[in-house]
């Protein structure tokens, strides 16, 4: 006989109360999903409804302003083709995240420990930062090409700089005292970067993604937009010069959603990675 036949035999109350336990989480976590997700959801039919109200009431004409109920119509149609146009735009954008991402990380770790870097580097970043990335998407067809790269580029552009101002803030943010403990005991350097400052910049980096995913996106469309055989942007620039209403609305409605799909990930991974930060811990927890 195992032990868990002989407790079943000599306490079956306690099994039920174990059964019960599990079946008060479970309920519990269906109760949390639709704390968390039913006020999102009721924004957004407060937001479409009053849409579809001032829209058929001011009597506007759907090639100036449809209503969601006339996009949502041609939305469903074009679905299959405008999800094998993202794939291209995802492609482009997730590279140029990575891309920028790297940039960004590795950028602030070489900054924070050597000052006349970030003398040096620092305001270069900046200048680069301010040249429109609009004005630089044309030339970067004429440069490179039609393919993906123009797109990467642009995606890698509009994300490093974010990611490089948030990590040197968030390398930077660590306890004095603990830093000093660690120079007492003789820490090295990559010992005090990989246990104590990069866990210190985890919440800035995690903050951080919540704007460069989205902003990876838009430049990788815009790419598209101005020159791309492929891609959301492409889709968008053909459907707006021939004033297809309905297929510009389309394309914008798939990428709000994907906007909303890339919101909730990246606010369910934080909560799984920087768990223990007050950012977390004050609006709910882990679950």
């Amino acid at each position: 006989m195992t032990v868990r036949e002989a407790a079943i035999e000599t306490r079956p109350d306690l099994v039920d109360a174990g059964i019960a336990v599990r079946r008060l989480t479970r309920r519990d976590v269906l109760i949390g999903l639709v704390n968390r997700f039913w006020p999102g959801v009721f924004g957004f039919a407060v937001f479409f409804g009053v849409w579809e109200g001032v829209v058929r009431i001011t009597d506007t004409p759907a090639f100036i302003i449809p209503t969601p109920s006339f996009v949502l119509a041609a939305f469903f149609p074009r679905l299959p083709g405008l999800l094998a146009e993202l794939v291209y735009t995802l492609a482009a954008a997730s590279i140029g995240l990575v891309i920028g991402l790297a940039i960004g990380i590795i950028g602030a770790v070489l900054m924070v420990h050597w000052r006349i870097l970030e003398r040096g580097l620092f305001p270069i970043a900046v200048l680069i930062k301010l040249v429109p990335f609009v004005a630089l998407a044309p030339l970067l067809i004429v440069w490179i090409g039609y393919d993906l790269k123009p797109k990467i580029f642009l995606a890698a552009l509009i994300t490093y700089f974010p990611v490089l101002v948030n990590m040197i803030t968030g390398l930077r943010s660590v306890d004095e005292q603990a830093l000093e403990f660690f120079r007492t005991v003789g820490s090295s350097r990559w010992e005090i970067l990989w246990r104590l400052r990069w866990q210190a910049s985890l919440p800035y980096l995690m903050a951080c993604l919540k704007v460069v995913g989205h902003l990876a996106i838009v430049g990788a469309t815009v790419g598209e937009y101005f020159g791309s055989k492929n891609g959301i942007g492409m889709v968008i620039a053909r459907t707006s010069e021939m004033l297809q209403i309905q297929g510009l609305f389309s394309a914008a409605l798939l990428m709000a959603l994907l906007g909303s799909a890339l919101v909730i990930l990246t606010n369910t991974w934080e909560r799984r990675v920087v768990y223990w930060h007050e950012s977390v811990r004050t609006s709910g927890g882990r679950g």
